[in-house]
């Protein structure tokens, strides 16, 4: 298997990130991931939220959905309706006819349906998953290896994902056990055999000036996903974050310096 040259990778990355995407005017409706086979619960086990639905309006009446009303799994994402009935006039639907209601009424869900079935976003997703149990062996096969995956943060340029994990990821994911970021939005865009993820939410980390409370950041990151021999990689990834911002109260206080100033990584 050929390699994928990082004269390739840097020039789209800057194109990337040149163009703005990882703004959240650009994300579209976060998708929801498939419902689990349902399974017996423990006696002791709490009862699960059901999902909520991706699409604002009833494909069926195109009124706004209602949270109290039946909903459907339909290609891995979860369809709301107006009112009880609408369900059952939906099941009555062949698949290619709910497509068009939704294309119709609810874009925003068949862009999530979209997204659903991408294999890019799974590797986006379990890129996260991995960076909260600090799986080296888990992260290492998300990205090309051998020095053919680069990194940047808040527009600095990391080096390959062997630097980045090395002296950046790994030592501060270690100070976060448990990090875990709250992805609100998601888009998906694939040109052939490439496809750019981006995802756009917010993470909490311990303050280190107040050991009881917890500090809030914005945080937006963008893949570049590639085959690499029938294989999803990650073949560079652009992460973005900064402090949310504090009340007026406290607007005396010293401002907090841009993620990756000082070399941190924007986990941090």
């Amino acid at each position: 298997m050929k390699k994928t040259p990082i004269v390739f990778i840097r020039p789209l990355a800057a194109l990337v990130l040149g163009a703005g995407i990882i703004s959240a005017a650009a994300f579209a409706a976060q998708p929801q991931p498939p419902a689990a086979a349902p399974t017996q619960p423990a006696a002791s086990a709490p009862a699960q939220p059901a999902p909520k639905p991706v699409n604002r309006l009833c494909p069926i009446m195109e009124n706004e959905v209602d949270a109290e009303s039946p909903t459907r799994q339909f290609k891995g994402v979860t369809i709301g309706f107006c009112c009880p009935g609408c369900d059952r006039k939906w099941d009555r639907k062949s698949d290619e006819a709910k497509m068009a209601l939704l294309t119709k009424a609810a874009p925003e869900a068949v862009a999530a349906i979209n997204a659903a079935s991408s294999p890019a976003l799974k590797v986006a997703r379990d890129y996260l998953t991995a960076c909260g149990k600090a799986d080296v062996e888990a992260l290492n096969a998300l990205f090309l290896d051998k020095g053919r995956a680069t990194v940047s943060e808040n527009a600095g340029d990391e080096g390959t994902w062997e630097t980045y994990r090395d002296h950046h990821l790994l030592p501060e994911l270690k100070e976060m056990p448990g990090f875990v970021m709250t992805v609100a939005k998601e888009d998906v865009q694939t040109f052939g055999t490439t496809s750019i993820v981006r995802q756009i939410g917010s993470f909490t980390v311990p303050d280190p000036n107040h050991p009881d409370a917890s500090r809030k950041f914005l945080a937006a990151v963008t893949y570049i996903v590639v085959d690499d021999g029938g294989t999803p990689k990650i073949a560079h990834l652009h992460w973005s974050s900064r402090a949310e911002k504090k009340p007026a109260a406290d607007a005396t206080a010293k401002p907090d310096a841009p993620h990756g100033s000082s070399g941190g990584h924007g986990h941090k």
